[in-house]
């Protein structure tokens, strides 16, 4: 992830932050924004697959 960007999401999730939120709670708001990031960065590459293909594998992988 670009410094950029990890600033950008820690900025967004200091901003919902409650009382209650917890260290863990900051970790896996980083960790969804990360993992939307690089699924749009892979996209952008066209590195995805069609519904159909995935089905595919699907039948591939539980043979």
């Amino acid at each position: 992830m670009k410094e950029v960007a990890l600033k950008k999401y820690l900025i967004q999730i200091a901003d919902r932050l409650t009382p209650e939120s917890t260290l863990e709670d900051v970790y896996e708001q980083l960790s969804l924004l990360s993992d939307i990031d690089e699924s749009e960065q892979q996209e952008k590459r066209g590195e995805i697959l069609t519904q159909k293909e995935v089905q595919a594998k699907s039948r591939e992988w539980l043979r």
